[in-house]
């Protein structure tokens, strides 16, 4: 069956349901595990945790398991059904006790057979890019399972990372609080500060009971600690006092708090980040359930099956002809997804957006105008983009090839807020055209005693390209590097004496180039 957009997802918005509006944590992973059995018409489902001290992944929730052998099961991870799910690979097995492919474990055989088990189907779940657990399904007769049921679980598998994100938040809470409490008793009296936790949690238990988002809870916490309170993208590079006012997002991110009393901050830390960060996972999670077979679509297009088997995929966009492929690099985690929201948002159904191995992807068909459109979407956010057509969608993964090495390209020449078609690389394309040797001849000729590959080599070249296009400015090139002007002065120094002339005359255009397509094969 070919993926379609725009499908609706029944099983992923009642668990996302779940998550905003059950206050206990193992509730709502029990009644993940309740709706997936029923979903994918299983007599068995469950839900294990992977632990990394032991390396092992164990059964936490379940529905339809009758004996406590099999409930507790504990696999090593890497091995069985199970425990290659664990380590990240969707695994089947029609028959398991009689599969020798597996890996087997005398003990957990032993369970099995007690259970009376025969086939299994389990994925990963996975959180931050690592694999967390996994979600398995299981029947008492053998038989492989349909693939209406393996997308099912995958899709289940989506927002169950979320929901084991959720569970974790929340059983840290209680830690968080803890721990908030004795660094503040003598600030507060405990009965103060855990009457205003107990006020707070409530406030914002009911705004999430009631389908409120981030936006609400942070009127809620502005309010609370008698300040403002917002969401930041990232904590790097702040200085003690912004530290002080920032607090760390298990989602990602901090929350920003200004003009508020610190006692109130201080006592209400872990709650606010808790909760906040619960209604980030959800909206997360709702958004990419709206988009989850977008994403599929474009896993599938930009990298076909090798054989040519599998069923054909249709992108679903109105129109004929050919397609434009944009890959978008954008470094921090939530601006990447504010980002993809925004070209979602702004390019409605005339294209396919999905977030893939922290880019994005966009499939859209040509129209006049269509990189100017796509920047004004991510036009507030600080990305390096790469652009290339596709004459038929048989050609989109060699486009997306061409995409994603253009905005490598563009981040190793610091342009950003760019979306560069392969024109824009200007004459360093010429340069990298044809052969790959010749263009390293080339570099080498121009370049040679800065090719040792040594990390002093690697800031000389950066210093060489970035001055070269500022034209000369000491002072352009030590901002965007953030070094003394001394420094500069120094390294330029050190420059004319390995590559004498390299500032003036037509010399200077070799070395540019030669500097530019080095940057560009470095990028590949």
């Amino acid at each position: 069956m070919a993926p379609q957009i725009g499908s609706e997802a029944p099983l992923l918005r009642e668990v996302a349901e779940d998550i905003s509006a059950l206050h206990d944590p193992d509730l709502i992973l029990t009644g993940l595990v309740r709706r997936v059995r029923s979903a994918v018409g299983c007599e068995l489902a469950y839900l294990s945790l992977n632990e990394s001290a032991t390396r092992t992944t164990e059964i936490q929730f379940s529905d339809g398991i009758l004996t406590p052998e099999y409930a507790a099961i504990r696999m090593p991870i890497g091995t069985g059904v199970l425990g290659m799910a664990a380590a990240g690979f969707m695994t089947e097995s029609a028959d398991y006790l009689r599969d020798v492919s597996r890996l087997h474990i005398e003990s957990v055989d032993e369970a099995v057979t007690s259970e009376g088990v025969r086939a299994i189907l389990s994925t990963p779940l996975r959180a931050g890019g690592d694999v967390v657990g996994a979600l398995t399904v299981a029947n008492r007769t053998a038989g492989a399972f349909t693939q209406r049921q393996k997308e099912t679980l995958v899709e289940a598998a989506l927002i169950g990372s979320i929901a084991v994100d959720v569970y974790n938040l929340r059983r840290r809470l209680k830690t968080q609080a803890e721990v908030s409490k004795r660094e503040i008793d003598n600030l507060m009296s405990s009965s103060e500060v855990e009457a205003i936790q107990l006020r707070a949690s409530d406030q914002f238990s009911a705004a999430l009971a009631a389908g409120q988002g981030t936006v609400e809870l942070l009127e809620i916490a502005s309010t609370a600690v008698r300040g403002r309170v917002t969401i930041g993208d990232s904590d790097e590079g702040s200085s003690p006092a912004d530290s002080a006012n920032s607090i760390p997002l298990d989602a990602g991110g901090v929350i920003q708090v200004s003009d508020a009393d610190p006692r109130l901050v201080q006592a209400l830390a872990p709650t606010m980040a808790t909760f906040i960060s619960i209604a980030l996972l959800y909206e997360r999670a709702i958004e990419d359930a709206r988009h989850f077979r977008e994403s599929e679509v474009v896993e599938r297009v930009i990298e076909p099956a090798r054989d040519g088997s599998g069923p054909s995929v249709r992108l679903g966009l109105q129109g004929t002809g050919s397609v434009e492929v944009t890959v978008v690099e954008i470094e921090d985690p939530n601006a990447r997804r504010a980002a993809l929201a925004s070209l979602r948002k702004g390019m409605g159904r005339d294209a396919i957006a999905a977030e893939r191995r922290g880019s994005i992807i966009v499939i859209v068909r040509s129209f006049p105008s269509i990189a100017e459109h796509l920047s004004e979407c991510i036009g507030s956010f600080i990305y390096f983009g790469g652009i290339a057509a596709a004459v038929s969608e048989a050609e989109i993964p060699t486009a997306y090839a061409e995409a994603a090495r253009l905005a490598r390209s563009m981040r190793a020449l610091h342009r950003p807020r760019e979306l560069a078609a392969k024109a824009s690389l200007g004459v360093v394309a010429f340069a990298v055209e044809g052969s790959g040797d010749s263009a390293e001849l080339y570099v080498a000729a121009q370049l040679g005693p800065l090719m040792g590959g040594t990390s002093r080599d690697q800031r000389l070249l950066e210093t060489a390209l970035r001055y070269l296009d500022s034209q000369g400015s000491v002072s352009g090139v030590a901002s965007s590097l953030s070094i003394h002007e001394n420094t500069v002065r120094q390294r330029l120094e050190r420059l004319d004496q390995l590559l004498p002339g390299w500032r003036e005359g037509s010399r200077s255009l070799d070395v540019h180039i030669a500097l530019r397509t080095h940057a560009v094969l470095e990028a590949e």
